[in-house]
């Protein structure tokens, strides 16, 4: 049965939900001057953008086909002057308008005016243009206000998204090497980049929208109600029966986005595993096998997003259906109160269009149910991370004084369960050299992880120049003792960079002069820039042997008292290992030294050797006192030289 790529959804509540909202909400509290601006400009843009139909309304009824005015002996804002008097369209005018051929009677208050058709079309168009001049005026402040709203909410949501990253960053590298050791790095990395982007969306979009939304959705509720009271009661059941729709819409299109996203992620586990393993693939000859296995994946995925799509393919037409039956209803009574002369043809336009604009919020409200889902997981996965109890520095002005290395009766393990060293004691005098071997998996490199402070021990004592690790200030610890182990990580930059690791103390000079002594000039000049040679991501246009040499540069230049060589000279041809042992003489000359090896042949040299098998110290000596015991250190060299004779 193949294994399962898909990852666990986290599965909100909604007042799970509600509670990661206000939780998350505290990175914006810093900006919260720039955030109520973007608010307040929202509901101003929103509550601005009723008004053109308002007053394209009031053009049809007032100007289009106008049947009352009001005449004044004095201008207004809206009135037109005609021979010294000014006409104003009004409903609730005194004056109403006959036409007679080329002439316009206006008859109220026991006076009469009659003007030409020239003169009242004039009336009307000045009117019309007072209108469009007002609705432009209005589209053009909208604008501005908007443009100023995008801003400082994307500003706001920017600044929010670099706090958490930042946060998040530094929470992540002050975490214990047992926490990266069971958790996967690309998993992390969506943590950082994915789901941090998910909360720029939510802080800078997701928020305004569906502020924006219902905003809009409640003005236009309002401004039904106050243009007609009978059209609002027909409207009421077709709101109701959306907002239901809507709510069930949630709830389905949920459990398929997290279907959907579950699918993916484990298309891209497969992906992720199959791609960097395609050799082995190829090699065993399981393209068909590996072909089929993908497509199940694929046909899951597939499945998933019909479904999706099915939900949403018939939620946007029934929505969009019951918004025309909702016009349908109006025009139908707003035709029979216009006949009857009950409503003007104005109004019944401004129903039918606001109608329309409350569905668009609707629509997006919906729509933004997935992006909030999104955004949710996203809080909690974060929230869950930055949850993790921080690694406790010592806090001392404790000081390493010399190299001596002391380990009394150590007991470790990654678990409690599970002993990986057991009662392990030794001693390394200032200045000299111990090396540590056994079997594959014997605790070995765990050794030099508790020295450098990477591990807490459970048991036990181990003192550097007279310090407990344990309390020892990790600026100190890291200082005096230095590591050069077999998997050398180099960076993106130059050969200088990975050599000071970006510390601005450790100048070019500093590190010309380690390679100096090091005597390993031949090896930078046959970089193609020397210590300018660009590295490039993971140093893989360098040979492991190169990136050892490198190492070996990077730990001299600090000048630490205590060197452990971990594994230093494996995966490397002879000539290579020959330039890294004259450099290892020179690294370590003076220095305490652990040197832990696979191959025996580099440490025979060494006087004082201790092996560890199964996590306990079982044999001590030089190279001929254990092999005069012809125990486990005996056995292992024989078998090596053998294996070194079979392939010369």
């Amino acid at each position: 049965m193949p294994p399962s790529y898909e990852q666990e959804e986290y599965k909100l509540p909604f007042l799970d939900s509600l509670k990661l909202s206000f939780w998350v909400f505290k990175y914006i509290k810093p900006y919260w001057k720039m955030m109520s601006l973007s608010i307040a400009l929202m509901i101003i843009v929103s509550v601005m953008g009723l008004f053109p139909t308002i007053l394209t309304s009031n053009a049809i009824n007032l100007y289009l086909n106008p049947s009352k005015y009001a005449v004044s002996a004095k201008p207004s804002y809206n009135s037109i002057e005609i021979d010294g008097k000014y006409f104003i369209p009004s409903s609730n005018g005194a004056y109403t308008v006959k036409h007679l051929e080329n002439e316009y009677i206006f008859q109220g208050n026991g006076n009469s005016y009659t003007i030409s058709a020239s003169q009242y079309n004039q009336i009307r168009f000045s009117g019309i243009s007072l209108v469009a001049f007002e609705i432009f005026m209005i589209f053009l402040v909208s604008f501005v206000f908007s443009y100023i709203q995008n801003y400082t909410s994307q500003s706001v949501g920017i600044r929010a998204v670099n706090d958490v990253r930042n946060q998040l960053f530094v929470h992540l590298i002050d975490q214990p090497m047992k926490f990266f050791d069971s958790n996967i790095s690309g998993r992390l990395v969506t943590r950082v980049t994915n789901d941090v982007q998910n909360l720029n969306n939510m802080f800078s979009t997701m928020i305004s929208s569906i502020f924006k939304d219902a905003v809009l959705i409640a003005g236009i509720l309002y401004v039904l109600f106050l243009v007609d009271f009978r059209l609002f009661l027909i409207t009421i059941p077709i709101f109701i029966t959306v907002a239901i729709i809507t709510s069930i819409f949630r709830t389905y299109s949920r459990k398929a986005y997290r279907a959907v996203r579950a699918k993916l992620a484990a298309i891209n586990g497969f992906l992720a595993e199959h791609l960097s393993g395609m050799v082995v693939t190829v090699l065993f000859n399981r393209e068909k096998e590996k072909s089929d296995e993908f497509s199940v994946i694929n046909n899951d995925y597939y499945k998933a997003a019909m479904k999706q799509l099915l939900i949403f393919a018939f939620f946007r037409p029934l929505i969009d259906f019951l918004r025309y039956v909702g016009t349908a209803l109006v025009i139908w009574f707003g035709v029979q109160a216009i006949i009857h002369g009950q409503m003007e043809i104005g109004t019944l336009y401004a129903f039918v269009s606001y109608i329309g604009m409350a569905f668009t919020p609707i629509n997006d409200l919906a729509e933004n149910f997935s992006n909030i889902q999104s955004a949710m997981v996203s809080i909690e996965r974060i929230r869950a991370l930055l949850k993790l109890p921080q690694l406790q520095r010592p806090i001392s002005d404790k000081k390493i004084s010399s190299g001596k290395i002391e380990v009394k009766n150590l007991w470790f393990g990654y678990s409690q369960d599970t002993m990986i060293l057991k009662d392990v004691s030794f001693t390394v005098e200032n200045g000299g050299k111990l090396a540590i071997v056994g079997h594959t998996g014997a605790g070995k490199s765990t050794i030099s992880s508790i020295l450098t402070g990477l591990y807490p021990y459970s048991k036990g004592s181990v003192k550097i120049g007279g310090v407990e690790v344990k309390d020892c200030p990790i600026e100190e610890l890291r200082k005096n003792v230095n590591i050069v182990i077999q998997e050398v990580m180099l960076f993106s930059g130059t050969v200088f960079d990975n050599i000071r690791l970006f510390d601005e103390k450790i100048t070019k000079e500093m590190a010309i002069e380690a390679i100096k002594k090091l005597d390993i000039e031949k090896f930078i000049a046959s970089l193609p820039n020397g210590i300018d040679t660009e590295v490039r991501e993971g140093g893989n246009n360098l040979s492991m042997g190169q990136r050892q040499l490198i190492s070996m540069i990077r730990t001299f230049v600090r000048q630490p008292k205590v060197v452990i060589m971990d594994e230093a000279t494996s995966n490397v041809d002879v000539e290579t290992e020959s330039l890294i042992q004259r450099a290892s003489e020179r690294l370590t000359e003076g220095r305490t030294t652990i040197v832990i090896a696979h191959r025996l042949s580099t440490v025979r040299n060494i006087e004082r050797i201790i092996v560890i098998d199964d996590g306990k110290i079982v044999e001590e000596g030089n190279h001929e006192e254990l092999m005069k015991k012809d125990g486990i250190y005996a056995k292992l060299y024989q078998l090596q030289s053998f294996e070194e004779y079979k392939v010369s």
